[in-house]
């Protein structure tokens, strides 16, 4: 690595904020329901936390790429912090109301789309193409680790504490990560003569419309949020129903997924060098979604769906790899912003068919389509998946994919 204390700082940084994201989702959506006993008002708190980061998508990618993306992610973690600290205050003083979190949820959602494309696009810069699946994986872990400690902490330090410690936690996490990237240098890519980018926010547009296998790539990674997101809702139905387990048999079969994620991203820097691991994994994905509708005993159901996350960590970290290798340094955050406004919509939309798609088809049917849908969505996507197959049909411009100079920036 070009510094490894660099990337080491940013990622432990990382790995302590995501824990607090997920403490303050629990305390903030506690606090809602049980403040005012409405479901409407938790899905509005819900949706405060997502919508402005889609809207923001375009401006936040350009000022990733024009502006230092350290000094954007330390303003991003002290907007958190300062919004953390400012929901605690209010919370210990009983002043807490619906508009109030809402507006606070959406000003720290609105900083959250600002850092996120800094960060996907500084993980190019700050690691050598060789380790970046490694790279990709780290940041994979970390992610999958805090969606299952975050909320089980947040629920404790409510529990215990009150929900206005939860928040302080909350807040501390982004101090945490405000100090460690401080310490941080984070390079910036400079454009080389000749390439399309023109410094406009519809650059990262043409990128999508004029390369193959980035749009390919969007497409995957979108279907594979979409695909996927009903699969936790399923396995209620399916424990509760025809598998006919206690909470005990729930608890683990829920358990296999996330558990299988974590072997999936360990093992993907295995597979970066083999050209169709992605492809092989997400088709393993597809199929054990599906084989997890028909299985007949919980054992094997929870294998399958095991076998369901380990592809999806291996398929996630070489897509995010093979975007990282596909786009311009300099162009990264835009494109990458539009990439996670379209994987942020596929997730609620996903969720969102799952009730039709149980009344229509029950919960082993609503797995089978799941799993064949994504296999539809992998075969149309295929030529970004593989980018062997891609060079036949749209191979990008030279001067489009060379590799940047750098730019040190503190």
């Amino acid at each position: 690595m070009r510094d490894q204390h660099d990337f080491l700082r940013v990622w432990c940084g990382q790995a302590v904020s995501n824990l607090g994201d997920g403490i303050q989702r629990i305390a903030v959506l506690w606090w809602a329901r049980q403040a005012t006993g409405s479901n409407t008002v938790v899905v509005m708190v819900a949706l405060a936390t997502a919508l402005p980061s889609l809207l923001a998508a375009p401006f936040a990618g350009w000022l990733a790429d024009r502006s230092s993306r350290r000094m954007l992610m330390l303003v991003s973690d002290a907007i958190r912090c300062a919004a953390g600290v400012v929901l605690a205050v209010a919370a210990a003083s009983g002043e807490l109301s619906t508009s109030f979190v809402i507006v606070v949820a959406v000003i720290a959602a609105l900083a959250s789309s600002v850092f996120d494309p800094a960060l996907q696009a500084s993980i190019t810069l700050l690691v050598p193409e060789d380790r970046r699946a490694t790279a990709n994986s780290m940041f994979g872990a970390n992610r999958a680790v805090a969606g299952i400690i975050g909320p089980a902490t947040g629920g404790v330090l409510i529990g215990f504490a009150g929900t206005s410690v939860a928040l302080w936690v909350n807040a501390a996490t982004f101090a945490i990560s405000f100090i460690l990237i401080g310490l941080s240098r984070i390079p910036m890519p400079v454009a080389k003569a000749g390439t399309e980018d023109d410094g406009g926010l519809a650059a990262g547009f043409r990128v999508l419309r004029r390369d193959r296998q980035v749009r390919d790539l969007v497409v995957v990674a979108a279907g594979l949020n979409l695909c996927v997101a009903p699969v936790p809702v399923l396995i209620v139905g399916l424990a509760a129903g025809p598998l006919h387990l206690g909470g005990a048999g729930f608890g683990i079969l829920m358990a296999a997924v996330p558990a299988g994620l974590l072997v999936g991203l360990a093992l993907a820097p295995r597979f970066a060098r083999i050209t169709p691991a992605a492809l092989w994994a997400l088709l393993l994905t597809g199929a054990a979604i599906s084989v997890s509708g028909v299985a007949t005993w919980a054992p094997w159901a929870g294998l399958a769906l095991m076998t369901c996350g380990v592809g999806v960590g291996v398929a996630n970290t070489l897509i995010q790899t093979r975007f990282q290798s596909s786009v311009p340094a300099e162009l990264q955050g835009r494109v990458f912003s539009l990439v996670g406004a379209v994987m942020v919509v596929g997730q609620p939309l996903g969720l969102l068919l799952t009730a039709p798609l149980v009344a229509g088809v029950g919960v082993r049917g609503g797995l089978a389509v799941c799993g064949i849908a994504l296999l539809a969505v992998v075969v149309a996507g295929r030529h970004g998946v593989n980018p062997r197959e891609t060079d036949e049909y749209c191979q990008p411009a030279a001067d489009t994919l060379a590799v940047p100079l750098l730019a040190e920036r503190s």
